[in-house]
C-alpha cells in the first residue's frame, strides 16, 4: 500500500524538522479531522444500524469483523466511499503540513520545490546565469494514458473533487458556527449524492469517454497551475536575492508541453481505428480553442487602459482595424463597443478570430499576443503586460490550438504483420514472411526502399486489412499534416522494439502513406518522430546497439534529438522489480553515450505506472535517481489512468505534483555534474544482482503449475471480466499466457490479493546469492548512491505494504492444495527472506525511518480485511457456481457487482489499482 501525498512529504523533509513531537500533533489532527467527517458520513447516509457501524475511524466506535448478510454490495461500496474521504482527509492534511513547515521554516522546508532547488543552487555556487542557463535546457512532457486501471467512474471523481472542496471550506468555518452548519449541510448532501451516483462503471467505457475523462485536466486544472508555477519560481528567484527581471527578460522559465494516447494507443487496442483518431485530434483542438477563448476574455475584462490616461501605440490601432476589416461584422461590433478601450477590443477580437478558425497554427496567435504584450511595455504598462498577457503567451505556446499532441503508438507485430500482406500484395519473394526473415534480410530491404521514392500501392489499391489499417491511420496524421502543420501530433512510438528494423519498417511505413519527406542523405524520413520502446530485459539490454546502428543507418533527426521510451512495466514483469530497474538505469546509460557519440541530444520518454511493480515511486528521489547525463535533453513521462486524480484532481495538488517533476529535473540538470555517481564502485555487485534476482523470479514464474495457482489464488478473472477501461487485458486475446497478459492486470491481482509480488519477489534470494562481500559493497553505497536508494525504498514499502496472512487467504482459492501448499510456501520464504535483508541493509526499522506509511498501513488494515474477506468469498462462489456477468435484462448479476465493488473498494484502500 501506497499513499502518495504523504509518503512524498517525510521524504522531503530534512532532518532538523523531523521530530516526534510534530508528527504526534499531525497523526493527532488527521485522527481528529478523520472521526469528525465519518462521523458525519454516518449522520448523513440512510443506512440500518448494522452498516452505519461498518464506517470504520468513528470517534469511540469499532467496526464489526464483516460485512452484514445481505449487504454485500452496500458495504463493499460503504468502505469504499470511506477509504476516500481518508484519501481526501489526508491530502488536506498534507496540505496543511506543508503550508506550517513553510510558515515556520520558511519556503526551502519543503524538498524539492521551487525555493528549496533554487536556495539548493546557490549553496553549491552556481550564478544566477548558471541557474538561467540551466532552466533554458528543461522540458517537461507529462503524457496522458488512459490503460484500464482507474477503477472509479468520472462522475465518482467529481463527487470527490466537490467533497474536498467543501471539507476545506468546512476547516475554515469553525471559527463560525452558522457557517459551519451551512457548509456541514452542503457536505451531507454531497455525501448523499455519492452514495446514490454508485461506484463503479456499469458498462466498459470506450476511448471516447476516456478522452472526455482526461480533458478537464488538459483544459481546466493544468492551465491553471502552469500560471501559478511561473510565479511560484519567481518568487523563489527573489528570495535567493536574484532579479527577477533577469529571469523574465531571458524568457527562462521551465519548457512543459502535454501529450495524450487517448485516441492514439493503438497496440492490442482494436477500437483506436482511424476515425477514433480523427475525432481525438478535433476533440483536442475544440477544446484547446475555448481554452484560449476563455483565458482571453478573462483577460480583457482586466485590460481597461483607455486615452486619454495612456497613449496608445499606432501599431496596435492598426491591429484593430486589420482584425475589424478580417472578423466582418462580429469585429465591427466588438471594435465599436470596446472603442474605448484599445487594448480590451484586441483581446476579444483575437478570440473572434479564434472562434472563426482564422488562426494558422499556434505560432500565428502567439505573435498576436506578443504584440499585446509589446505594446502595453511601450507605455510603461510593464506589470499589466507580465500579470495578463504573458500568461496568455504561456498558455498559447503550451496548449496552443490542440491541447496535447497526440502520440501514436503500436506493437512492432502489427508493424511486421501489415508488412507481410504489403509485400506479398506487390509480389516481393517469400513477403508474406516477412516477420520471420534474418535481420540483415529485413535491413536491406527496407534501406534500398527507404532510397526509394516510389510508393508500394497507388491511392485506392488496398493489400489485405492489417496494412490497409495500418496505412489508414497514417495517412490521416500525413492529412493533418498538410493542413494543420504538426501541432498537436507527437511520435510515432513502437512498442516492443526488438530490432533496428522495427524502426526502418515504420519509415517505409511513413513514406507509403505520405508521411515521409526526403532527408539531404536522400533517405526518406517520417516527418514526426520514430521512438523504439524498449520493454522487456532482453531488449533493454540491446537498447544501445539497435539505436546506435539505427542512427547510423538513418542519421541524425532533423530536430538534433532521438526519442527513446523505457517501459518499467513489462521489464519488471518480465524479469522482476531488481533486474528491471538496474536494466533500465544501464539502458539508458549506454543509449545517453551513444546519442552523444552521434551528436544527438537523447529525449527519454519514462513509461511509469502507479504502483512500484510498474515504475512508481517518489518523483524527486526518481528524478535523482537516472542515470548521469540522461537528463541532458527533453523528459517525457507518463501519467496513467490511476494516478490522474490522485495527482491532479485539484489545483492545489495539481500544483504540488507538477511543481515537484519541473523543480526536480531542474535540479538534476543543473547539479548533474555536482552528483556523487558511485555506480562504478558497485557495478559488478549490482549487475550480479540483478542476475540472481532474476533467476529466483524466473524460478517462480517458471515452477509447475504456476499460471493456475496465480488464476485461481489472485482475482484476474474478475478484473479480465470488469469494466475498468476500454483496452482488453491481452494484447491479441489468445490463450492465458503470462507473455500475453498486460502488465496492468499483472500487478493489480497481485496488489488485490496483498501479495504484492512484482514490487518485491526474487530481491532477497538475489541478495542471498551475491556473496557478503557483493551484500557488503552494496550496503556502503546505499546512502550516497540516489538510484539504489530509490529502488529499495520502494521495495521496501512494497515488503510493507503487503500482509502475508491474506496472502494465505487467497492462496487457500486455489483448488491444488498441494499446489497451493508448495507455491505459497516459496513465495512466503522469499518474503521474510527479502523483508530481513532489506531491513539489514537500511539499518534501521521500518516505523522509525518512516512514521507516516506506518500510520497510514495500521488505519487501513481493519476494514481492508473485512473487504478481503468478502472478495474471497465472493470470488469462491463466483467461481463454483460459474455465475454470469450479467443478466437477462443486460444487468450486471449481483453477485458479479457485489465481486466488482469489492476490488473497487479495495483499490480504494490501497491508493493503487496496476
Amino acid at each position: 500500500m501506497r499513499c502518495l501525498d504523504f509518503e512524498t512529504i517525510i521524504l522531503q523533509m530534512s532532518d532538523a524538522i523531523k521530530n516526534d513531537q510534530y508528527f504526534q500533533e499531525g497523526f493527532r489532527e488527521l485522527e481528529e479531522t478523520l472521526a469528525e467527517t465519518t462521523g458525519l458520513l454516518a449522520k448523513s447516509l440512510p443506512l440500518d444500524n448494522e452498516l452505519r457501524a461498518l464506517i470504520p475511524w468513528q470517534e469511540g466506535k469499532g467496526i464489526p469483523e464483516t460485512v452484514p448478510t445481505g449487504h454485500e454490495r452496500e458495504g463493499a461500496q460503504l468502505l469504499s466511499i470511506c477509504f476516500e474521504l481518508l484519501n481526501i482527509v489526508e491530502e488536506r492534511v498534507a496540505w496543511q503540513f506543508r503550508s506550517s513547515r513553510r510558515a515556520e521554516h520558511g519556503a526551502t522546508a519543503i524538498k524539492g520545490l521551487w525555493p528549496a532547488v533554487i536556495n539548493r543552487f546557490k549553496e553549491e555556487g552556481l550564478s544566477e546565469a548558471d541557474a538561467i542557463a540551466a532552466l533554458r535546457k528543461v522540458r517537461v512532457d507529462p503524457v496522458l494514458t488512459a490503460h484500464p486501471t482507474e477503477a472509479k467512474r468520472p462522475s465518482v471523481r467529481q463527487r470527490h473533487k466537490a467533497i474536498y472542496e467543501e471539507l476545506r471550506s468546512f476547516e475554515s468555518a469553525r471559527r463560525d458556527p452558522h457557517h459551519g452548519r451551512r457548509i456541514a449541510d452542503s457536505l451531507r448532501a454531497e455525501f448523499q449524492t455519492l452514495w446514490y451516483t454508485g461506484e463503479i462503471f456499469v458498462q466498459r467505457p470506450d476511448v471516447q469517454e476516456e478522452l472526455r475523462n482526461a480533458l478537464p485536466y488538459l483544459s481546466e486544472i493544468f492551465p491553471e497551475v502552469i500560471m501559478r508555477l511561473d510565479r511560484s519560481l519567481e518568487l523563489a528567484w527573489e528570495d535567493a536575492g536574484w532579479n527577477v527581471e533577469n529571469l523574465r527578460k531571458e524568457n527562462a522559465y521551465p519548457k512543459i508541453y502535454f501529450a495524450n494516447w487517448i485516441g492514439g494507443d493503438r497496440d492490442g487496442h482494436p477500437f483506436v481505428t482511424p476515425e477514433v483518431t480523427k475525432n481525438t485530434l478535433a476533440e483536442l483542438h475544440k477544446n484547446a480553442v475555448a481554452l484560449q477563448i476563455r483565458h482571453l476574455l478573462r483577460a480583457a475584462e482586466k485590460l481597461t487602459l483607455a486615452p486619454p490616461f495612456t497613449k496608445v501605440p499606432a501599431r496596435l490601432t492598426e491591429a484593430i482595424s486589420q482584425l475589424e476589416g478580417a472578423l466582418g461584422e462580429p469585429g465591427e461590433q466588438i471594435s465599436y463597443r470596446y472603442r474605448q478601450e484599445p487594448w480590451q477590443a484586441y483581446l476579444r477580437l483575437l478570440a473572434e478570430k479564434l472562434r472563426q478558425g482564422l488562426y494558422p497554427d499556434k505560432e500565428a496567435y502567439v505573435d498576436d499576443l506578443q504584440l499585446a504584450h509589446n505594446t502595453l511595455e511601450e507605455i510603461n504598462a510593464t506589470r499589466t503586460a507580465h500579470e495578463w498577457i504573458f500568461p496568455l503567451i504561456r498558455l498559447a505556446k503550451i496548449f496552443g490550438l490542440h491541447l496535447a499532441s497526440l502520440d501514436i503508438r503500436n506493437n512492432s507485430e502489427a508493424h511486421d504483420e501489415a508488412a507481410a500482406q504489403l509485400f506479398q500484395s506487390i509480389g516481393v519473394p517469400d513477403g508474406e514472411n516477412f516477420a520471420s526473415w534474418s535481420e540483415e534480410k529485413r535491413r536491406e530491404l527496407l534501406v534500398s526502399e527507404l532510397s526509394n521514392p516510389r510508393p508500394f500501392l497507388s491511392r485506392y489499391e488496398v493489400a489485405g486489412e492489417k496494412a490497409d489499417g495500418i496505412l489508414a491511420y497514417l495517412r490521416l496524421l500525413a492529412t493533418h499534416l498538410r493542413k494543420k502543420g504538426p501541432d498537436g501530433l507527437g511520435q510515432l512510438i513502437i512498442s516492443m522494439t526488438r530490432s533496428v528494423s522495427d524502426l526502418l519498417l515504420v519509415q517505409v511505413l511513413a513514406r507509403e502513406a505520405g508521411l515521409a519527406a526526403r532527408m539531404p542523405n536522400g533517405l526518406w524520413r517520417s516527418k514526426l518522430p520514430v521512438s523504439p520502446l524498449f520493454e522487456t530485459g532482453e531488449d533493454l539490454a540491446n537498447a544501445s546497439t539497435i539505436l546506435k546502428e539505427y542512427l547510423k543507418i538513418m542519421g541524425p533527426h532533423p530536430s538534433g534529438m532521438q526519442p527513446a521510451m523505457v517501459g518499467y512495466s513489462d521489464s519488471n514483469k518480465d524479469a522482476g522489480v531488481f533486474a528491471s530497474q538496474w536494466g533500465i538505469f544501464k539502458g539508458q546509460e549506454s543509449m545517453t553515450k551513444v546519442c552523444h557519440q552521434a551528436g544527438v541530444v537523447p529525449q527519454f520518454f519514462h513509461g511509469r505506472g502507479g504502483t512500484i511493480g510498474r515504475g512508481a515511486g517518489p518523483t524527486r528521489w526518481f528524478l535523482r535517481a537516472l542515470p548521469q547525463g540522461s537528463l541532458s535533453g527533453p523528459v517525457r513521462v507518463t501519467e496513467q489512468g490511476e494516478v490522474l486524480p490522485r495527482k491532479y484532481g485539484h489545483e492545489g495538488n495539481a500544483h504540488f505534483h507538477l511543481e515537484l517533476l519541473t523543480a526536480g529535473v531542474t535540479r538534476v540538470v543543473g547539479l548533474d555534474s555536482h552528483r556523487e555517481n558511485p555506480v562504478d564502485e558497485c557495478r559488478t555487485s549490482l549487475d550480479a544482482l540483478a542476475r540472481e534476482s532474476d533467476k529466483a523470479y524466473r524460478a517462480l514464474l517458471e515452477a509447475d503449475g504456476f499460471i493456475n495457482f496465480y488464476r485461481t489464488a489472485t482475482p484476474i478473472d474478475a478484473l479480465e471480466t470488469g469494466v475498468f477501461g476500454s483496452r482488453p487485458s491481452r494484447r491479441t486475446g489468445k490463450a492465458a499466457s503470462l507473455a500475453d497478459l498486460r502488465a496492468i492486470p499483472w500487478v493489480f491481482s497481485w496488489t488485490q490479493a496483498r501479495f504484492y509480488l512484482p514490487g518485491w519477489f526474487g530481491v532477497g534470494s538475489g541478495l542471498e546469492a551475491i556473496g557478503t562481500g557483493a551484500y557488503q559493497e552494496i550496503k556502503e553505497a546505499l546512502p550516497r548512491f540516489d538510484f539504489l536508494r530509490y529502488v529499495f525504498t520502494n521495495i521496501e514499502s512494497s515488503l510493507n505494504s503487503a500482509n502475508p496472512e491474506t496472502m494465505k487467504l487467497y492462496a487457500n482459492l486455489c483448488p491444488d492444495k498441494d499446489l497451493s501448499e508448495r507455491l505459497l510456501g516459496q513465495i512466503l520464504t522469499e518474503y521474510e527472506k527479502t523483508r530481513s535483508l532489506v531491513h539489514d541493509l537500511f539499518g534501521r526499522d521500518f516505523n522509525a525511518r518512516r512514521p507516516r506509511m506506518e500510520k497510514t498501513l495500521a488505519l487501513r488494515e481493519i476494514p481492508l480485511q473485512i473487504l478481503h474477506d468478502q472478495q474471497i468469498a465472493l470470488l469462491k462462489n463466483w467461481r463454483t457456481n460459474n455465475s454470469p456477468v450479467e443478466t437477462k435484462d443486460g444487468r450486471f448479476d449481483r453477485d458479479f457487482l457485489a465481486l466488482q465493488l469489492t476490488i473497487n473498494a479495495i483499490s480504494s484502500g490501497l491508493r493503487e489499482t496496476g
